[in-house]
């Protein structure tokens, strides 16, 4: 597995800060934020608002927006994930983190992967790199 071909093919998709991760061998570690664009933010903003009712901010963001944003980066880096697994015959998982009401422009993922005859389980990965 070819760890600098993986991390071009995660810059080349647009991921931001990427990070890769040492682990055991055969398994590739990358930690990576998807970044929000304006239209991204925009709509996390009209979903809010049209579907709140008036119950508290909090509610607003926890429910509604971010939860939004959160699907939003899930969906785009699953995408870019699957076609990285088929370009380079890989296993993959991956984890992304809460976002936080005062820094929500960026969400931020762990992604697990290994050559398809390697099989790993990706909570025992975070576990032992206490992530």
């Amino acid at each position: 597995m070819n760890t600098k071909r993986i991390y071009e093919f995660l810059e080349k998709q647009g991921l931001d800060e990427i990070d890769e991760i040492e682990y055991k061998e055969k398994i590739a570690v990358f930690n990576f934020v998807y970044t929000f664009d304006e239209a991204e933010i925009e709509a996390a903003k009209a979903y809010a608002n049209d579907n709140y009712e008036d119950k508290g901010e909090d509610v607003w963001y926890d429910e509604y927006f971010l939860p939004y944003l959160v699907d939003i980066a899930v969906d785009n880096v699953k995408d870019i994930v699957e076609d990285l697994a088929e370009e380079f015959d890989l296993n993959f998982d991956f984890v992304t983190y809460e976002l936080d009401r005062n820094f929500f422009e960026q969400c931020e993922f762990v992604l697990v992967v290994s050559d398809k005859d390697v099989q790993f389980d990706i909570d025992k990965v975070l576990d032992d790199l206490e992530l």
